[in-house]
């Protein structure tokens, strides 16, 4: 499937949910019950580069594949492994380390996974929430202008308003992540959000019964803030 009609997949959902295993985890055994979770409920999942994951989850789910890395070469390889679409991004596991990125590193890896992959897989890419609101803005344009098909916006910090204004400047599809659970679903929809990306929420519900309850309540409550 090209990536035109990935994109429409997706999009043809109307606003929805990608279940987030972990750019950093890469516990076969968890990854696999996390995709068994979601499989029917989520329309997709964000993995770690790993080949046996991703064939694994396009074997066994409906789920549409995000691989993550901050290594444009992984991604361009997830590519040839089958992935939907590749992100780069998030960037949590650098803020972990203490260290910061820039929007002229997150540009120049944008060009290189296009370089890559010949613009023949869809490619997501992170806006850093370190950023300030005014370089998110921008960087948001440059990389559209890039040839990006889909914008990631991290909520670090709970203050949604900046996806708003991201919003105002771009036409690419906004995916929010970060920090979001069912009580504040309605205010992340509210900013006008193509997707929402849930992690940590899911995970720590334990096995896979109990995420996939996580997850098909997350997804009502995405539901009833788009049709009410």
């Amino acid at each position: 499937m090209n990536k035109q009609m990935i994109m429409a997949r997706l999009q043809a959902q109307g606003p929805f949910l990608k279940v987030i295993a972990g750019i950093d985890n890469f516990d076969v055994d968890n990854v696999r019950a996390v995709a068994e979770a979601a499989h029917g409920v989520a329309a997709s999942i964000d993995v770690s580069v790993d080949r046996d994951t991703i064939a694994w989850i396009k074997a066994n789910t409906d789920l549409t594949v995000f691989v993550s890395s901050l290594d444009p070469a992984e991604l361009a390889q997830s590519a040839e492994w089958g992935a939907d679409l590749v992100e780069l991004g998030n960037f949590s596991s650098l803020y972990d380390q203490g260290k910061t990125v820039t929007p002229v590193q997150v540009l120049d890896w944008t060009r290189e996974i296009q370089r890559l992959t010949a613009g023949n897989v869809a490619i997501c890419v992170t806006i850093p929430a370190i950023l300030s609101v005014a370089e998110q803005i921008d960087l948001a344009v440059q990389i559209q202008a890039a040839g990006a098909d889909m914008l990631q916006i991290e909520n670090l910090t709970g203050d949604l308003s900046h996806v708003a204004q991201i919003r105002e400047v771009v036409q690419l599809p906004i995916l929010l992540s970060g920090r979001l659970d069912v009580a504040n679903m309605a205010e992340a929809m509210a900013t006008g959000a193509d997707a929402l990306g849930v992690g940590a929420a899911v995970r720590a519900a334990g096995d896979v019964p109990s995420m996939r309850r996580k997850i098909e309540a997350l997804q009502q409550a995405m539901m009833a803030v788009a049709v009410g």
